[in-house]
């Protein structure tokens, strides 16, 4: 009798282990480093990866070099059958056997190194270019029941090679397969996603599904969504280049919105998916973005982020440069050249170095980190695509001081004494359901932090919110306001449309310089709502001011003020926008923090606690002001 397969294994990606890790092709070869194979070339790249900290490799089996298809046609152009390098098929699934031979030397090497592998079997995109065998090089690989037959033959096959090697940590279905092809629907995707999902679990049970993924939405309507993600995968992943991404790139590269990006987009898909995330390709694209030095330094802030944040790890694309190499793409892509952690000659750069660093520090604590406070509930829209207005949520917070979770506003509400709504937009961002319940539970006491742009339409708005919309409509205008409770900070703030309200039963805590109320407070039952008459995350993302310069523009105010007025109180506190602190409550009753500074400059930064600073690590703390050189953190022990 068998004994019985243990479940999915998802040690590798628990909240007890951050690992860190990088995307490798050898440094010789690039994608073709199975084609021109060199075991001597592989062991020198992993042996020098181990050293700098690596603990996670995501490797790439291209898919023609693996499954070699070809297709013999007879008389007339008629299909006759499939071949395998250009003569008979070797095996039912058309494996190359001399490319899982040198992939079996891939994972003995990784193992004798120490290091783990995710492995992206269906490689068919890769930095530009689709790599496809060639009897499927006319067919749509996602939708085309031919191709997905062979797809199917292909995983299985190379999984049930493979899935005794201890070095393979988790499967992924490839990389960023939603580029490979187009399809018509979300149906179409989740079929596909669902098929070969499928096809890795008969054949291993016991490894996590990786979706290799990137650029996903909110919305249920979108063919690539988080909600299909979230039923057919075990992780998440994200690829968060700020060069690619809406709202991210309009500061300097070190600094907070592109540092926090990664933290930021890995919570959204957790929150709305409800499986783990990790970024799973970083990087800053190269010279022409940002220098290494400042490259070095967002990955050093973004590390420390995507720590404290409690996300699995974070692995940087890539391991090495590959300005030598001349055939596509390379030839065609100038940023997927200079992307490397070392040069071609394995010179490490400044970024290497950082890692390593990062990793030397985490070893020499003495704990593991446990998960984080987290003081709201954030709902983002399920019918649209709700990254600006996450994100906009998600900087504001760090920025007003405390820590935020994403949830999707049609799923079943996570309990929370605070929540926020940001930025709606049209008449649909949230169903009818959803909105009763979360007024269902203000009045049981909760608080709701309400945003609005111009478009959006919410029923029994004046009953909740406590005012009326006298008139709205389309003009683009500049609103200059500050609290009342902060005089002399000056905000202000451009929008598409006018909207002009009156405080009926609520307290206006911010007006313009006509007396249009702001930000108001009303109460409602037990609880209260907050309501802020501009989409107030949509303005502080989509411009530049809020989160980085000499003159800022502080929206996080309004922020701070809904979260003190909610009942929001911290361990420790700072009114430095620019530093964010976590706190991570233990079970012996003292708390770790972990401060980031996301400026490039030092921060002097003065902290309110609520108890005693028993320990610093990483910064220094001198009659309650705490140093943070720029662009790094420091972690600390509060006993209450």
């Amino acid at each position: 009798m068998k004994p019985k397969k243990k479940g999915v294994d998802m040690n590798l990606f628990g909240e007890k282990e951050f690992f860190t890790g990088c995307n490798y092709w050898a440094s010789h070869a690039g994608i073709r480093m199975w084609r021109n194979w060199d075991a001597g070339e592989v062991e020198r790249d992993l042996k020098l990866l181990s050293e700098y900290g690596m603990k996670v490799l995501r490797v790439f089996p291209l898919w023609p070099d693996f499954q070699p298809l070809t297709r013999f046609y007879g008389g007339g152009g008629s299909p006759r059958e499939f071949g395998q390098n250009d003569g008979p098929l070797r095996n039912p699934a058309g494996i190359d056997e001399e490319m899982m031979s040198r992939f079996r030397v891939l994972c003995g090497t990784a193992e004798k190194n120490g290091l783990k592998l995710i492995v992206g079997l269906l490689t068919g995109w890769m930095s530009g270019r689709l790599f496809v065998p060639p009897a499927l090089e006319t067919r749509n690989v996602l939708t085309d029941p031919e191709a997905i037959r062979w797809e199917v033959r292909f995983v299985r096959e190379f999984v049930r090679r493979m899935q005794d090697h201890p070095a393979i940590a988790a499967w992924d279905l490839g990389n960023e397969c939603n580029c490979m092809a187009a399809v018509s629907s979300s149906a179409e995707a989740w079929n596909w996603m669902n098929t070969i999902a499928s096809a890795i679990r008969l054949e291993d049970k016991t490894r996590p599904v990786v979706s290799g993924m990137h650029s996903l939405s909110s919305c249920r309507r979108e063919k690539w969504n988080l909600q299909d993600q979230g039923e057919l995968m075990d992780i998440l992943t994200t690829h968060p280049y700020p060069l690619f991404t809406p709202e991210c790139n309009r500061e300097p590269f070190n600094t907070m919105r592109n540092e926090l990006h990664p933290s930021a987009e890995s919570l959204l898909y957790e929150g709305v998916a409800g499986k783990r995330c990790f970024p799973e390709e970083c990087g800053s694209l190269g010279p022409t973005i940002c220098s290494t030095e400042r490259a070095a330094l967002n990955l050093r802030t973004s590390l420390f982020s995507c720590w404290a944040n409690g996300l699995a790890g974070y692995l940087w694309w890539c391991a090495f440069d590959q300005t030598h190499l001349d055939y596509p793409p390379y030839e065609w892509t100038a940023i997927e050249r200079e992307l490397g952690l070392f040069q071609i000659d394995r010179t490490p750069k400044r970024t290497v170095s950082v890692l390593r660093d990062f990793v030397d520090f985490r070893n020499h604590l003495p704990f593991a980190l446990p998960p984080r406070r987290v003081d709201a509930v954030c709902l983002v829209s399920e019918t649209e695509n709700s990254w600006t207005a996450a994100f906009g949520a998600f900087l504001l917070s760090r920025q007003a001081g405390f820590d935020i979770r994403f949830a999707g506003a049609e799923q079943e509400l996570p309990d929370s004494n605070f929540y926020l709504l940001p930025s709606g937009t049209g008449a649909q961002s949230i169903g009818r359901r959803a909105w009763l319940a979360l007024l269902e539970k203000v009045r049981s006491g909760a608080n709701l932090l309400l945003t609005l742009s111009g478009d959006c339409g919410l029923s029994t708005f004046r009953e909740a919110a406590g005012v009326e919309i006298d008139a709205r409509f389309r003009e683009e205008n500049r609103v200059e306001f500050t609290l009342k409770s902060h005089p002399e900070e000056a905000m202000h703030a451009v929008q598409a449309f006018r909207s002009l309200v009156k405080a009926e039963r609520a307290e206006v805590l911010a007006a313009d310089s006509g007396g249009n109320p702001i930000m108001t407070a009303a109460a409602l039952g037990r609880g209260q709502v907050f309501f802020v008459n501009l989409p107030l995350e949509q303005t502080a993302v989509q411009k530049s001011g809020c989160f980085h310069g000499e003159d800022l523009n502080p929206l996080y105010l309004l922020y701070r003020e809904a979260a003190e007025r909610a009942g929001v109180r911290r361990l420790v506190k700072t009114e430095l926008p620019g530093v964010g602190i976590t706190e991570h409550p233990r079970e012996d009753g003292k708390t770790i923090c972990v401060a980031i500074n996301y400026e490039p400059e030092e921060a002097f930064c003065p902290l309110e606690v609520s108890g005693r600073i028993r320990e610093v690590w990483n910064g220094e703390l001198r009659d309650g002001t705490l140093r943070i050189a720029g662009n790094d953190a420091a972690v600390f022990l509060v006993e209450s």
